[in-house]
């Protein structure tokens, strides 16, 4: 089998040399895969133009981005893509520390205390890495629009994927930047000097893309595992964008539409099934690419027997576990090289070896939180909210809610969405930043001085402001 990477120019990296030269190409670059799709071996170097001659190498393009995302957290320092929008992220949210002495520790120190610098290698790649793959699903989009050798259903299944990994991007570019320039097309000279665009408006976008995706996208998948999106994964992005804008019945009839399609179980599985490869609840999973390994959590997370691990769990999020969660006992590591033992992530068990595990991006209880906190949002489903916030309870070993009210319902369900998605794709930190509780609940856990008003978005990277003088720095940067 083969797998297929494409290299992009970063969109705003004028700096970067070495993408300069490739800016009209894109370049195709096989490495050793398990079982994602056959492809037959392109040349090298192929235009744009002979790229979307033939429905395999346009479908390559597409599976290109999926194989980067993974591949990215092993070679860059903070891919949002996957490991790094975790760890990072958890950081910020003051979920987990970093334990280790070596030169990476300043800057992960930046994260968990709050005092983050514009020169941050890590931010810089959280925003180089969604803009290449943003250019490289623009690329896809304006490819398949001219495309003479694609068949219709495979245009519009790929049209379908490329907005919706278009969106998924913005998603987090917005969340951990607020306004970012909004580029859809390749025209890379125009967009390395466009300005940044209200947030509002990139969030307009997302949403447009989303709809646009569920519209081309069939509820089938492409392939016989979760591996590409289909219309329900357009669906749980398009929930939660629908809940961080208050959107509450529109959030609440997205996520119905996936927890009654009857696609992911009839029950949530127990624990220890959520995050194998063949989980029901997965609605969308990354396929490790990496020769012997699984996850990068599983590779990086977990750690041996009386050995320090990477990334320590901080004692709030230990004390935000009711006795008796099953979700403690299974997905938490200790280590007895100290006492107290150090606490780790293991929601995922598996590091180098064979694969039994995939990486999963979207998950069915988050759509019964969704729709829990939409419903509670609107003050006359209260009783509906405590049942599907009682469905991701029931499965942790919990009984059932004791929030009778919307004010409590709230709260219960933001604590329930800390004990579910701890060390998950930075959902506590973009919790707290969109209910407008990260101040409160973090400065007093942050350094003397080093919270500061808007620093609930991270820097725009040094790079790009010196590459781009349109663009500005978020306030609690400029000195």
């Amino acid at each position: 089998m083969k797998n297929i990477q494409i290299g992009i120019p970063s969109v705003f990296l004028k700096t970067r040399w070495w993408w300069m030269a490739n800016c009209l190409v894109l370049i195709i670059v096989f490495s050793s895969c398990r079982k994602f799709v056959t492809v037959e071996n392109p040349p090298d170097i192929l235009t744009s133009d002979k790229i979307f001659t033939s429905d395999k190498s346009a479908t390559a393009a597409m599976l290109s981005i999926y194989i980067s995302m993974m591949n990215d957290q092993y070679g860059n320092n903070g891919s949002f893509a996957c490991f790094s929008m975790s760890s990072l992220a958890g950081m910020s949210a003051n979920e987990m520390t970093w334990t280790q002495n070596n030169t990476s520790a300043p800057y992960f120190q930046q994260f968990s205390d709050h005092a983050l610098t514009p020169d941050n290698s890590y931010i810089g790649t959280f925003w180089s890495d969604g803009y290449g793959y943003i250019y490289r699903t623009n690329a896809i989009i304006e490819g398949l629009s001219k495309a003479s050798g694609v068949t219709d259903s495979v245009k519009t299944q790929l049209g379908g994927e490329a907005r919706f990994m278009r969106a998924f991007c913005y998603f987090y570019l917005v969340n951990l930047f607020g306004d970012v320039p909004l580029v859809l097309t390749t025209a890379y000279k125009e967009n390395m000097s466009l300005p940044r665009t209200p947030a509002a408006t990139v969030w307009q976008q997302i949403i447009t893309d989303l709809k646009d995706a569920k519209a081309l996208l069939s509820d089938r998948y492409p392939t016989a595992e979760k591996l590409r999106p289909n219309r329900y994964t357009a669906s749980a992005l398009l929930a939660r964008a629908y809940l961080y804008n208050k959107r509450w019945l529109e959030a609440e009839n997205e996520a119905s539409a996936i927890i009654n399609s009857g696609k992911y179980g009839a029950a949530l599985p127990m624990p220890a099934e959520v995050f194998k490869k063949e989980s029901t609840e997965a609605i969308w999973q990354l396929q490790p690419v990496i020769a012997n390994a699984n996850t990068p959590e599983g590779g990086i997370f977990l750690t041996a027997a009386n050995t320090r691990p990477n990334y320590e769990l901080t004692q709030q999020l230990l004390n935000a576990f009711e006795p008796g969660d099953n979700r403690k006992t299974t997905w938490i590591g200790f280590s007895s090289v100290a006492n107290p033992s150090w606490a780790y992530p293991a929601k995922y068990k598996a590091g180098a070896g064979a694969l039994t595990e995939y990486y999963i991006v979207f998950r069915l209880a988050e759509q019964y939180l969704i729709r829990a906190e939409a419903r509670a949002q609107q003050g006359g489903k209260i009783q509906l909210a405590q049942n599907d916030l009682d469905v991701v309870r029931s499965r942790a070993g919990l009984a059932p809610t004791t929030a009778a009210d919307q004010p409590s319902l709230l709260l219960a369900i933001e604590k329930e969405r800390q004990t579910e998605f701890f060390a998950e794709w930075g959902h506590r930190w973009l919790d707290l930043k969109r209910t407008n509780r990260a101040a409160a609940l973090l400065q007093p856990l942050s350094p003397p001085g080093t919270w500061k008003p808007g620093s609930v978005l991270y820097p725009i990277p040094d790079l790009e402001l010196k590459a781009n003088p349109a663009l500005t720095q978020n306030d609690a940067y400029n000195n």
